[in-house]
């Protein structure tokens, strides 16, 4: 009887949430020289179902990438799962090819930060 109640209480729980999906819809950055002002991406962010995840935050880091005002490029995604950055500034700092992460995380969802995006000179 006592495992009965266990299951039955068990299987009452809601599985966590959490952030399933990080697609970089925009692609690679092919730069001309070697930074720009100029850098697009778009990320699509989804929950643990499948669907689109609004209200996640999106941070993007490495390459010195910044906001056209120099700033940390983040923002939050709308109530379709998307984020979108234009005019960012990027540098290769001398290197054919480098790497943007991004990084996304909500409270109660956690973080994923399995994507990245190629910047090629």
């Amino acid at each position: 009887m006592g495992t009965a109640i266990l299951v039955g209480w068990m299987s009452n729980i809601d599985s966590p949430s959490s952030i399933r999906t990080v697609d970089v819809i925009s692609g690679d950055i092919l730069l001309d020289g070697s930074s720009t002002s100029e850098g697009s991406i778009e990320v699509y962010v989804a929950d643990q179902n499948g669907n689109p995840l609004s209200g996640a935050t999106v941070v993007l880091s490495g390459l010195g990438v910044t906001d056209k005002n120099g700033k940390t490029a983040y923002m939050t995604t709308n109530s379709g799962g998307y984020a979108k950055f234009d005019g960012l500034r990027i540098s290769l700092r001398g290197a054919d090819i480098g790497f943007i992460t991004v990084n996304v995380s909500k409270s109660d969802y956690g973080e994923n930060n399995t994507a990245r995006v190629a910047v090629i000179s």
